[in-house]
């Protein structure tokens, strides 16, 4: 059970380091509210903003749903193997959906645009659990 939680923690951790890695130097200067006037730069930036957020909302609702299936079941085994499933499943289908315009300069942003919808679906998910 510690090293499925681990593995999340550490998912967590990778997916934070890739974050600030796609986003410019830059970044700090972008508005994210009106993007329709950005540059390609900010866009990346706003969706890689956007995806972190619902990564950070998706950990609230999975701790509270850990902490109560610990509580109740005395056993989050299921909980985190689904769990580390998802974000496998999210982060290949976003890839796969998107392999076409790889090459393309506002691809980051089309697959943090993905990985948000997924994970924001993932969150409604654990929420019916509760």
């Amino acid at each position: 059970m510690l090293k499925q939680l681990s593995a999340l923690s550490t998912s967590f951790g990778v997916i934070a380091v890739v974050l600030i890695q796609t986003t410019s130097a830059g970044a700090a200067r972008w508005e994210c509210g009106e993007r329709s006037n950005l540059p390609i730069e900010g866009k990346n930036y706003c969706a890689a903003g956007d995806f972190r957020q619902s990564e950070i909302n998706l950990e609230k609702v999975l701790t509270v749903l850990l902490h109560r299936h610990k509580v109740a079941y005395d056993d989050v085994t299921a909980l985190s193997k689904a769990q580390i499933a998802f974000r496998t499943y999210r982060d290949n289908q976003c890839e796969a959906e998107n392999k076409r315009i790889q090459d393309m300069p506002f691809h980051p942003m089309i697959v943090a645009q993905c990985k948000t919808r997924l994970t924001n679906l993932r969150i409604d998910e654990l929420k019916r659990m509760k």
